[in-house]
């Protein structure tokens, strides 16, 4: 189906509204709401809350009950086909009597997937790629995930108008405003891991929490990661540490790091990872990432400083979205650190570009919100996973 009808694309809009509910909640899982409908009117909703909890289409069809029969579903992923943690939606689907299902995107894990199929066969009408786009940027990092065992990474960092991210006196705090600082919250409180550098950690001291955003009550902290590589730091001295905070920590230092540190560390309940060193002396930062989505994690946030975003960025490209807080003073002097540290390239046409795609504000910062070349979660990547699908959405050809 090509032309969706207006009514369609309401149900659609109200069933990602209620997948949203689950951001950083559900991990591993994606999120997902589902509304069941007839006609214009709603009959019963669900989202999905939890790993082992109900999925979002079992939810709204056990609130729907008896009513769900010749109904119409909608929900912004493919049903899945598997035993799991709960059993598959497809059944739910069929037992309920449903005659229409109305799904955004693909599923690519290929234990879940199969579910369109499942109840094409089975005599159900099915239609997917509502929304296309939507569907698929909600899930972005379960996507990413899944297709490459790779955490989806978001970088985040803040500096004056003229690009400096402190003092010439390393001071540093705060230049972004208090708006900006609860937006990165926002951030932190739906991806799995925070990683900083050593340097970061030395001069800033911070939690690597996730606080409540608005009224949001946090359900769970992510993983606290340091990149540390020769141990230098007093972890008994550092509020990242603090077995309070809840949520794995995890160290990254090099192999010739000192072993009474490494096992101090994991005598006191930390994981330490050593990690292969670069060409130029640092942490393959793509080397963790890689170790993380081993691990299961879908999503990292990168707070670096000058170095760590320098090699995310520049040495070893890992990042697929950057959120860049640009604060209106000038700080200026040559001694000033700026977002980004290392050699440099020497070529114009070496940089690597990105793709801008919203300029905002936060309180009184200019928030600029981009994707640099090579990132997940283009055009690109979203037409590929439909087409996977068999699926061609009007609005991803265009």
């Amino acid at each position: 189906m090509s032309n969706w009808t207006k009514e369609q694309l309401e149900h659609m809009k109200a069933a990602l509204r209620l997948a949203w509910r689950g951001r950083g909640l559900v991990s591993p899982n994606p999120m997902v709401g589902a509304v069941v409908v007839r006609g214009k009117k709603v009959l019963a909703t669900g989202w999905h809350t939890g790993p082992g909890q109900p999925h979002a289409e079992a939810a709204a069809l056990a609130e729907a009950g008896r009513k769900a029969r010749g109904a119409d579903l909608y929900v912004n992923l493919e049903p899945c086909n598997h035993y799991g943690r709960t059993g598959p939606c497809t059944e739910s689907i069929l037992r309920a009597g449903i005659d229409r299902v109305f799904y955004g995107a693909p599923d690519p894990n290929a234990v879940a997937a199969g579910g369109a199929r499942a109840l094409s066969e089975a005599g159900v009408e099915v239609h997917g790629g509502l929304l296309a786009r939507e569907c698929f940027e909600l899930n972005s990092f379960f996507f990413k995930w899944t297709l490459t065992r790779i955490p989806f990474v978001i970088m985040k960092t803040a500096a004056s108008l003229d690009g400096r991210t402190a003092t010439s006196t390393g001071q540093s705090q705060w230049i972004s405003s208090k708006a900006a600082r609860n937006f990165g919250h926002h951030i932190r409180a739906g991806v799995d891991a925070i990683i900083v550098g050593r340097n970061t950690a030395e001069k800033d001291d911070p939690e690597l929490s996730a606080r409540p955003w608005g009224r949001r009550k946090m359900h769970h902290q992510p993983w606290r990661v340091l990149l540390d590589p020769s141990l230098k730091l007093n972890p008994t001295q550092m509020k990242l540490f603090d077995p309070d905070l809840g949520g794995p920590s995890l160290v990254v230092c090099a192999s010739g790091a000192p072993e009474n540190k490494i096992k101090k560390l994991a005598a006191q309940g930390h994981q330490v990872l050593l990690a292969p060193l670069t060409d130029h002396g640092l942490l393959s930062i793509r080397w963790v990432l890689e170790e993380l989505g081993r691990q299961g994690l879908q999503s990292v946030l990168i707070e670096p400083g000058a170095t760590l975003a320098a090699s995310a960025l520049i040495e070893e490209p890992v990042v697929d979205l950057v959120h860049i807080f640009l604060a209106p003073k000038f700080i200026g002097g040559v001694r000033a650190p700026g977002l980004i540290g290392g050699g440099g390239l020497a070529e114009l046409a070496e940089a690597r570009e990105a793709e801008v795609l919203k300029l905002g504000r936060k309180g009184p910062d200019i928030h600029i919100t981009v994707r640099p070349r090579g990132g997940f979660g283009g055009a690109e990547d979203c037409l590929a996973l439909y087409q996977s699908a068999g699926l061609s959405p009007p609005d991803l050809l265009a």
